[in-house]
């Protein structure tokens, strides 16, 4: 590995009581050996602290070296670390023709412009990769250390839709990547992003009969519609995209691979039955809903948790007066649970930076959520979705929530987007609760 692929690992916070207090150890510390060797990334520190030994870290505190002297003893070190990756991020060299990030608007926060392309994000957070950029020397390592699982952009199996969908005449050579991936036992998730005339139709049922044969298979299989934004740097044609009629289409289509798959799939992204105007399927459909974070299965399991945590009705009318920031797509995962029955309303946001073809809870800017309140007659308190809050800081543009708050003279809480944390804080304001 070159020089700066090391870095520290810089503390977040200490666990009271833990070994690292015990050690002295402080947040900001910055964590530069365990046991003399360099970290190039959380699994270095996690297999550095794997057992239950006594572990010498060095450490830069401010401008002075430090040296702390680890006790685990059958404890947890009880140090939470700032970011996953130390040194250089992997990112992507790839000139994919739907790449989102080309597609957005300039003045955004710097951290969505990162390409990233890292094996270590998709084993540590489940990030979708497409091995085109991965070296011998990390496809070893992956081999040697286990990193399973990894999620994989496949996209296609045919060569030339490969090399139009990826910009890179190189772009097959992930296909024997994948394969040596799974003869070494790496279980892995695939997603295809379906483009519409490029990558559907019957170039999808030969991307599907060719995961089917390969070695033992593999975990997953996710078809998402791709991401068309309108003011971007880059734009794509509208064509690209999905319709009703369209979607409608691929899901047929993928429901005669499913019995072949065996519950790996494969699955249609919420967004093609959002777009189809159909309810989401049972939970039994997403099997073990391996890829949440890639926008299947969030509508199904978001029902089913609000109503398993909803032991009794909320008292119509209990919720007078609460605004719910939403979006299009959220509002159809919000249907049918019968929450503005409680009084509470559905403020809907259309995304005015990205366009109306993007519209998941995790892009909604601030500047967008404070139009749709300003136009919410009667609201007096208001929860907007944790998720838009991407780094639980500020929204995509960069609007924080208190200057949402300011904006729109309410008080604004960001509510986690699981079920029975809504009805948590329903129930919570329905009593008049801290913060109603």
């Amino acid at each position: 590995m070159k020089r700066d692929d090391f870095g520290p690992a810089t503390v977040v916070a200490v666990a009271g009581g833990s070994p690292a207090e015990a050690a002295g150890v402080l947040p900001c510390d910055r964590i530069i050996r365990v046991d003399g060797r360099p970290l190039r990334d959380l699994i270095d520190f996690y297999m550095a602290l794997s057992d239950d030994g006594t572990h010498v870290l060095d450490i830069v505190r401010t401008e002075d070296a430090v040296t702390a002297i680890l006790e685990l003893r059958g404890a947890a070190a009880g140090i939470e670390i700032a970011e996953p990756v130390f040194g250089r991020l992997m990112t992507c060299e790839n000139q994919c023709m739907f790449c989102f990030v080309d597609q957005l608007p300039a003045g955004l926060k710097p951290s969505a412009y990162v390409k990233d392309d890292d094996y270590r994000l998709s084993f540590l957070s489940g990030n979708f990769i497409t091995l085109t950029n991965l070296g011998r020397r990390d496809l070893k390592r992956i081999k040697a250390e286990r990193l399973s699982p990894l999620y994989v952009s496949l996209h296609s199996s045919e060569d030339d839709v490969r090399r139009t969908l990826f910009g890179n005449p190189g772009a097959g050579r992930a296909l024997g990547v994948l394969e040596e991936l799974l003869r070494s036992g790496i279980d892995i998730h695939v997603q295809i992003v379906l483009v519409r005339g490029v990558n559907d139709a019957e170039h999808l049922d030969r991307t599907l009969e060719y995961l089917l044969g390969l070695h033992g298979g593999v975990g997953s299989v996710g078809v998402v519609p791709v991401g068309l934004t309108a003011g971007g740097v880059k734009t794509m044609p509208a064509s690209y995209g999905f319709d009703r009629a369209s979607a409608a289409e691929v899901l047929e289509q993928l429901e005669r691979w499913t019995s072949a798959f065996g519950g790996a799939g494969p699955f249609a992204a919420d967004e093609f039955f959002f777009m189809a105007d159909r309810q989401p399927p049972a939970a039994e459909y997403y099997s073990g809903f391996e890829q949440l974070e890639n926008g299947i299965g969030i509508a199904r399991l978001f029902r089913d948790s609000f109503t398993e945590a909803l032991k009794e009705p909320i008292p119509a009318g209990s919720c007078e007066g609460l605004a719910l920031v939403t979006t299009p797509i959220g509002a159809w995962g919000l249907g049918s649970l019968g929450i503005e029955e409680t009084g509470a309303r559905l403020v809907v946001c259309e995304n005015t930076l990205f366009g109306d073809k993007v519209n998941v809870c995790g892009l909604l800017p601030g500047r967008d959520a404070a139009t749709g309140l300003a136009a919410a007659e009667g609201a007096k308190r208001v929860l907007v979705p944790a998720k838009a809050l991407g780094d639980a800081i500020d929204f995509i543009d960069g609007m924080s929530l208190e200057m949402l708050t300011e904006m729109a003279g309410l008080p604004v809480e960001a509510v986690p987007c699981e079920g029975e944390e809504l009805v948590g804080a329903l129930s919570r304001l329905s009593r008049g609760g801290p913060g109603s």
